[in-house]
């Protein structure tokens, strides 16, 4: 008997018929647009999670950061002022310093995915599944009409709700 028997996990037809709204995390931890790239970064370690959503000062959601964004070189290299000399466009030497030397003062909002994926409350759980897969994501935010967060789905949420865990 394998241990997904042993623990009475069994996929059912009512299991694939639940919503965001039923499996979703309803206490979401967010970042600001304005948080520094350190300060995103100690505290998804200390949530023991690989990203989180950002919300502006309303709730809206805004943009999704992850521990993949923090690290992607292009992303950090795009953030950075340039200037112009003889037509050759270099760096700002203190902004290099600023983001490598002294602790990523980048913000968030300057590195942040802003072409989410996005479901509403009543997204069917297999939609949820073929977003998570197709656009390989581990985490889709749940908003309502005025693009407020209200949640967050994992792809350890659908696994749970399809296999009834």
């Amino acid at each position: 008997m394998s241990a997904l028997e042993e623990s009475g996990a069994t996929w059912t037809k009512a299991n694939s018929m639940k919503t965001a709204s039923e499996i979703m995390q309803a206490e979401v931890r967010t970042l600001s647009p304005d948080s520094t790239l350190r300060e995103a970064a100690e505290l998804l370690g200390l949530w023991n999670v690989s990203g989180a959503p950002v919300v502006d000062e309303y709730g809206a959601l805004v943009g999704v950061v992850s521990e993949s964004d923090l690290l992607s070189e292009a992303r950090k290299r795009a953030a950075i002022p340039r200037t112009a000399a003889f037509g050759v466009f270099l760096p700002v030497e203190d902004a290099l310093w600023r983001i490598y030397h002294e602790g990523a003062t980048l913000l968030v909002g300057e590195v942040m995915s802003t072409k989410l994926a996005m479901a509403s409350p009543d997204t069917p759980l297999d939609e949820l599944g073929r977003m998570l897969v197709n656009r390989r994501i581990n985490r889709i935010p749940v908003v309502d009409d005025s693009e407020k967060l209200v949640g967050i789905v994992t792809r350890e949420d659908v696994l749970k709700a399809l296999f009834g865990l």
